[in-house]
């Protein structure tokens, strides 16, 4: 027990040492479902220049003076340095502060690896992981959100659908909010996450279609969904649990005709002809033509000529009935003899080995790095020079997973006049558009044994239960539950720091979410014990960033800043030796 109180006792003074190097920082926490914090592609770089364009302060020391507003943020050791003009600052992270971080008049400018030189309205946050400069735009969902719907879709596309994207997109976003408790941003700024450019005055259509549905998201049980969706999907929508791992009940496997009607749909097809002729071979693929030659030989057996398609018809699917991933088809032919003797021929192609990869080079689908993997066969007619040839294509469609909504095929149900409720509608099935509230527009919680602010809900016991909390709060609307992290309904359990009170009002179709603050549980476990002294030594050694409501629940002497009090006090705490205050 002496050994482990000396180790103990040696890391703490390793701890305070460290922290009065490097600084410490405010505690602060973005609002739940109105922040997001964007981790921007600036990759592999050792300074980044920046350009302010409006009101902007150091968030570490707001006394500074900007000699320029042309920036320069590089590396000294492990720290980032800020230059300005003849000004220098330095410390474990930098935050640029907007003046007007609720408007449009103050954004920054810098080159993203990715996307070139972009405008980028919010906070901006520059520290060093992995021997560079890491950078991290915390910004208003609604405002992220502009930088969002025009690149994941087009500002050209019908305003139905660009509201339907800015649905789908402001869901995914609320649902990462929370998703990385000790991970110091939410969201990345790539198609892995969702694509983010940025700050484009231009694209009014799409700004507009943010502003017209402001807070609106997918619920599906009452629970906020993450509403996957895809370039294009082929003509069926997949199952989550064909993508990834188990299925979900708001995604299931219907045909989607408006999404092959759409011209911009990429599709790959193969025409084989009713009638063989020498004008209509020449309309085939090669690869295709000699498949059918060999198939045919093999099936007769012997060498035939080909005379006429009677039916292509794909099956054996990657997965259950009714997904038509299909990866062979069955051919049947009309075919001569060398005697001129004609009949039938049926044989089986596989539509996998028309795939151009490293050891198929002359494959005529996915071409230039393309991933479409729906393969199919249907009758049709193939117009060229103006004249029409009856016959079959072998299909190649779907870019991307084909989960949820299809974003051609949203474009054409717009077009045809479907309103952006009706295209969710068929995307996620018994589901329904709920808003998300706001501390300051939300029904007002009061208790006489909480406090309760726009931080979260705090003076919370370590060990009460969900169902204590709920018996000492009221609202002036509506109902409340708990609910985790994660979204689930907590009943009778014990609370955690990251659970949420939430608020449900109107008609049962707005929400608002409060987090729980338990100061001192900074793991999130519901306890204070030496976890919580690991991850706030890590917080001060730079090694593991807290924020959010975590950073809120480290600062356990309550003076709006987590630093090396804090730690001496949490290990007293622990000790037995001091109560922190809830």
């Amino acid at each position: 027990m002496r050994d482990s109180k000396r180790i103990i006792t040696f890391i703490l003074v390793l701890v305070l040492a460290v922290a009065m190097l490097i600084g410490t920082g405010p505690a602060y926490a973005a609002a739940y479902y109105t922040d997001v914090r964007v981790l921007l592609s600036v990759d592999g770089n050792k300074s980044v220049d920046i350009e302010l364009i409006g009101e902007y302060y150091l968030n570490e020391d707001p006394s500074f003076e900007f000699e320029s507003r042309e920036l320069t943020i590089s590396m000294v050791g492990s720290r980032p340095l800020l230059t300005s003009g003849g000004n220098t600052f330095t410390a474990s992270s930098i935050t640029l502060m907007s003046g007007d971080y609720d408007g449009t008049s103050s954004y920054i400018r810098l080159t993203n690896s990715r996307y070139g030189v972009s405008t980028y309205l919010g906070n901006m946050t520059f520290d060093i992981s992995g021997g560079d400069i890491r950078v991290i735009n915390t910004l208003p969902i609604e405002h992220y959100l502009y930088g969002v719907v025009p690149y994941e879709m087009s500002n050209t596309f019908p305003i139905e659908s660009l509201k339907a994207q800015a649905v789908c997109a402001r869901g995914y976003a609320v649902a990462n909010c929370s998703k990385y408790r000790l991970r110091p941003y939410d969201i990345l700024d790539t198609s892995a996450d969702q694509v983010y450019h940025g700050y484009a005055s231009k694209y009014t259509r799409a700004i507009a279609a943010v502003d017209e549905t402001f807070g609106q998201i997918l619920t599906y049980d009452g629970d906020i969904i993450q509403a996957y969706y895809a370039a294009s999907n082929g003509g069926q929508t997949e199952l989550t649990g064909n993508v990834w791992s188990s299925n979900l009940p708001y995604y299931v496997q219907r045909d989607d005709i408006y999404d092959i009607e759409n011209p911009h749909s990429l599709e790959e097809k193969s025409f084989v002809p009713a009638q063989f002729s020498e004008q209509t071979i020449a309309l085939m693929d090669p690869l295709v033509l000699i498949m059918l030659q060999q198939g045919a030989d093999k099936a007769a057996g012997a060498q035939v000529t080909l005379l006429g398609t009677v039916r292509i018809k794909a099956h054996s699917a990657i997965y259950d009935p009714p997904s038509r991933l299909y990866t062979q088809a069955d051919v049947t032919l009309m075919v001569a003899a060398g005697d001129g003797e004609q009949g039938q021929v049926t044989f089986t192609i596989s539509l996998d080995d028309l795939v151009e990869t490293d050891d198929n080079p002359d494959g005529i689908f996915n071409t230039g790095k393309r991933t479409l993997r729906l393969r199919s066969a249907q009758p049709g007619v193939l117009t060229t020079d103006g004249n029409e040839y009856d016959g079959w294509f072998i299909t190649n469609r779907r870019y991307g997973h084909g989960v949820g909504m299809s974003q051609r095929g949203a474009e054409q149900r717009a077009f045809f006049g479907q309103t952006y409720s009706q295209i969710l509608d068929f995307y996620y099935a018994d589901t329904a558009i709920r808003s998300i509230g706001s501390f300051e527009t939300a029904p007002t919680l009061s208790s006489e044994t909480y406090t309760i602010s726009a931080v979260g809900v705090s003076g919370i016991a370590p060990g009460t239960a969900s169902d204590e909390l709920l018996d000492g709060i009221s609202t002036t609307e509506g109902g409340i539950i708990v609910i985790s992290s994660t979204g689930t309904e907590k009943t009778n359990s014990l609370l955690k720091t990251g659970d949420f009170v939430r608020t449900v009002y109107g008609e049962s179709d707005s929400y608002f979410d409060l987090p729980v603050l338990i100061f001192g549980d900074i793991d999130g476990n519901g306890k204070i014990t030496q976890g919580d002294l690991d991850t706030l030594s890590a917080h001060l050694l730079n090694t593991n960033r807290l924020t959010g409501v975590y950073l809120n629940a480290a600062d356990v002497n309550h003076d709006n800043a987590v630093d090396s009090l804090d730690i001496l006090l949490l290990l007293k705490h622990i000790q037995g030796n001091f109560s922190i205050e809830q």
